[in-house]
């Protein structure tokens, strides 16, 4: 390929959360291979979390819902896109997410040739796209379809009569192992929403019969009504909101345990984060249709429990907790899943997929 070829990212933020995560660091690894000119579209202009690559051209949207109310917003964005990638020229562009697949799409008709859409939506679950029935119009048209599972590709290909699409890991970027003091801590990392099940996963906690601290790694809608909930079930003080965090390795490396107890989920970067430090980790059962594929192997390198279960997953923390060898074995066990994924190839595979 040409060295001027242009690669368009578009995206709703960079703020935090696994698409900004996983966007971005496609993004750096192609703008470090020094072949191509890498843009991030970014729909709403929040203060980054993530780093960016210096040759990385930023364009973010400065319009807001609060100024001129939801219609004159919509149609800023529009003119937001389409003048946004006209500027760049002829481009390759994916867009990223179910709430921006089809709007993307729409306003670009005419513009590019190329759009590839990236679906990161869970297959078993519906309601995720605010535009199914525009979906049925745009995902068959769109030059092709990047997916996390083999469900997924499945009912991408079925419900939309798509045939070009690429089932492809997320470019996995291990944290650094530290040797420090581990705490009598249980880590949780992740964007504080009603799907993530961070509200099971306090009631959980007030069930435990140790004494060990809480921590919640990452921020969202969620945090205000999960404070007060650990507030009335008794246990705030040994709960520590964290925040939103650059350096998440050193939060992680001090805990002891990792628990993703989510309702639901695709592809959880920070899980396969936290087991390749070699966390023993509790997870729920939220991915069924990845079958032999999935990340925890239940008793060898992790714990699962069904979803929504604040009683199983109470009795799996106090199991990890009072059993030291066993979380040996299961973070040691944990450890290995590097060996399955590798940034290089992950994004070579991307790359000659969009060519």
């Amino acid at each position: 390929m040409e060295k001027n070829n242009k690669i368009v990212f578009v995206l709703n933020n960079i703020a935090g959360g696994g698409i900004a995560r996983v966007v971005t660091t496609f993004a750096n690894q192609i703008a470090q291979m020094g072949t191509h000119q890498v843009y991030l579209v970014v729909m709403h202009k929040k203060a980054p979390l993530y780093a960016l690559h210096p040759s990385i051209h930023l364009i973010e949207n400065n319009a807001t819902r609060k100024s001129g109310g939801k219609i004159s917003y919509i149609f800023r964005s529009v003119l937001f896109i389409r003048r946004a990638v006209k500027s760049i020229g002829e481009c390759t562009v994916i867009v990223n997410g179910e709430w921006l697949n089809a709007f993307v799409y729409l306003c670009l008709k005419g513009i590019v040739n190329k759009v590839y859409l990236a679906d990161h939506s869970n297959p078993q679950r519906s309601g995720q796209s605010p535009f199914p029935f525009v979906d049925n119009f745009v995902y068959p048209r769109a030059t092709g379809v990047l997916v996390l599972s083999e469900a997924a590709k499945q009912k991408v290909a079925q419900q939309y009569a798509q045939k070009n699409i690429l089932l492809l890991d997320n470019p996995v970027t291990f944290p650094a192992q530290a040797i420090v003091s581990k705490q009598q801590a249980i880590i949780c990392m992740g964007r504080l929403s009603t799907e993530k099940g961070q509200d099971v996963l306090i009631e959980a906690f007030s069930k435990v019969k140790n004494d060990w601290k809480l921590w919640f790694l990452g921020d969202g809608p969620s945090r205000k009504e999960l404070a007060i909930l650990a507030q009335k079930l008794g246990v705030a003080n040994r709960i520590v909101f964290l925040g939103m965090q650059q350096d998440t390795a050193f939060y992680l490396n001090q805990a002891s345990i990792y628990v993703m107890p989510s309702l639901t989920e695709n592809f959880p970067m920070a899980l396969v984060e936290a087991m390749s430090l070699g966390l023993p980790c509790i997870a729920t059962d939220c991915m069924p249709w990845r079958k032999q594929d999935d990340f925890i192997v239940d008793e060898f390198n992790g714990l699962k429990v069904p979803v929504a279960n604040s009683d199983a997953l109470a009795q799996a923390i106090d199991r990890l907790v009072f059993d030291e060898q066993l979380r040996e074995n299961l973070g040691k066990n944990a450890a290995n899943i590097k060996q399955q994924f590798n940034i290089e190839s992950t994004v070579n595979k991307f790359m000659e997929y969009i060519s």
